[in-house]
């Protein structure tokens, strides 16, 4: 029984070393196909501005170490404020809705956001949402990322 113990904890931590240790460019992942369509990961910069105030992004609750629900997907690594995608693309608005805190939604057309439960909705006349990659306004639902991608995600919300 404590051979089998030991082989499933062993086999357990193989599988973890990929984000438990950090690589020579500091990421903590390594190169690695996880039978996706990403062949390793790609990483990039994201910054989330509500009502001119920066989202700390770097808290304990973004970050896949600590939050409650995280995805290999799309996620943070504490210590890091690059966004990383280990297993398969998503979209910027995918991207968003893979976040702790976060919600992404497309209602009549416009893009919805719910943050730690305030929605910001872009149906209403006083909320603008503006998504870019690389300083251009994308279609968060259309624009798939990829490694070396600065995302600005900026909700304006007047009253």
């Amino acid at each position: 029984m404590q051979r089998r113990a030991v082989l499933v904890s062993s086999v357990a931590l193989t599988g973890l070393a990929g984000c438990l240790f950090q690589n020579e460019d500091g990421s903590g992942h390594e190169a690695r196909d996880l039978e996706g369509d990403i062949d390793g990961y790609e990483s990039g910069d994201l910054e989330i501005v509500i009502d001119g105030e920066a989202v700390d992004l770097n808290a304990d609750r973004f970050q896949s170490e600590h939050a409650e629900n995280v995805s290999l997907d799309f996620h943070f690594h504490e210590g890091d404020d690059r966004w990383y995608m280990d297993r398969d693309r998503v979209t910027f608005a995918e991207g968003i809705d893979l976040l702790p805190l976060f919600e992404y939604d497309r209602l009549e057309g416009a893009d919805v956001i719910t943050y730690d439960g305030t929605v910001y909705d872009g149906r209403d006349d006083d909320t603008d949402l503006s998504f870019e990659r690389n300083g251009e306004d994308v279609d968060p639902t259309t624009t798939e990322l990829h490694d070396g991608d600065d995302l600005l995600l900026e909700i304006l919300a007047t009253e």
